[in-house]
């Protein structure tokens, strides 16, 4: 049954090429897919603006200004926010307090009108849900970044059993996510469920082969190893580039040529990955920010992908990276996580060309 459904976040597309919650985003399409009419309240810079040309859409934006001078909306965009929060400067936790009570009280303006209230991250989207519209039927996504933050906070526990005892419908990007958001909470069993959200089949359509044309034109000449996301310590982009430098040393006893490595993204770690490439020898490519539209044709054009993700030393990791779900529904050989150390095997047909 069709309804009117207000989605609060904090990361949204703000053009149609960004890829700042593109997974939202296209959680939004498959809402409006469904029939529904969809009230989206999020970080940004503007007014109400549409994003996506529907006639049941409308996108809200809130962007406080608060006294320190920090744009409490630029935390979710750029180098995200647990990057940004992790400094730990007042002024940034100050902006972050008058954001969430800015969102709230926007969810509070328009709730009469929501049929159910879905939110993304726990912190701040669904605490503003639940203060800007009560008890409204409510199902909340949690993505990774918001269930690190509650382990780390003081507060983190009483928020996640204030969550649990609204009866929020959970859901998680994965399962490790829900176990550890079930010990913050206390409770006896992990609650909600895992959903994590999938790109729009028809966006990443399967590839048949390697696209040789999109090869020439990106100018990927050699064994390519594509990597997609911010530059920042959890994508563990480094990790990826000694695992490159040790398949090239052992390839290049056998006489094999050498890898291209590509990251699409930009953020702070970009001089240090260009230094440690350069150090290592490794060939690298930093495109910076692809327009999402674009990834797919990077994708189709590349040897291996690889997710190098890691968990941070204060436990944050990353739930279910959107781009490795892009990069399965393409067809492009996956690396991810742990199987790293794999990544020799999987380029050893390519490189070697057997």
């Amino acid at each position: 049954m069709s309804g009117r459904i207000g989605l609060v976040t904090t990361s949204f597309p703000r053009h149609p090429a960004d890829y700042a919650g593109s997974f939202v985003g296209d959680r939004v399409r498959r809402l409006l897919d469904e029939g529904h009419a969809v009230d989206v309240v999020a970080a940004g810079d503007g007014a109400a603006t549409r994003e996506m040309e529907h006639e049941r859409l409308t996108v809200t934006r809130v962007a406080p200004l608060p006294a320190s001078g920090e744009r409490g909306y630029e935390l979710f965009y750029g180098a995200g926010a647990p990057e940004t929060l992790e400094r730990g400067r007042p002024a940034v936790w100050l902006a972050a307090a008058h954001f969430s009570a800015a969102l709230a009280a926007a969810v509070r303006a328009r709730a009469g009108r929501f049929d159910v209230i879905e939110s993304h991250w726990l912190v701040p989207s669904t605490l503003a849900a639940l203060a800007g519209a009560g008890a409204r039927r409510h199902r909340a996504f949690a993505h990774s970044g918001d269930v690190a933050l509650l382990e780390r906070i003081p507060l983190g526990r009483a928020i996640a059993r204030r969550i649990v005892r609204a009866a929020v419908d959970l859901r998680f990007a994965s399962d490790d996510l829900r176990a550890r958001f079930a010990a913050l909470a206390r409770a006896s069993a992990p609650a909600g469920v895992v959903e994590p959200l999938l790109p729009l089949p028809s966006e990443w359509v399967p590839r048949t082969s390697l696209d040789l044309g999109g090869r020439r034109q990106l100018g990927l000449a050699r064994p390519t190893v594509l990597a997609v996301g911010r530059l920042v310590p959890i994508k563990g982009h480094d990790r990826l580039l000694r695992a490159c430098a040790r398949v090239q040393a052992d390839q290049g006893r056998r006489g094999a040529g050498g890898l291209e490595v590509v990251i699409l993204g930009d953020g702070p770690e970009r001089a240090r990955l260009a230094g440690l490439a350069s150090r290592l020898g490794v060939r690298l490519r930093l495109p910076g920010f692809v327009p999402r539209t674009e990834v797919a044709r990077w994708l189709r054009a590349s040897d291996v992908f690889v997710q190098p993700s890691i968990r941070l030393p204060n436990g944050r990791g990353e739930g279910a990276p959107v781009a490795t779900a892009e990069a399965r529904a393409v067809g492009i050989p996956v690396v991810i996580g742990s199987d790293i150390a794999g990544l020799a095997a999987r380029l050893s047909p390519i490189v070697t060309g057997v």
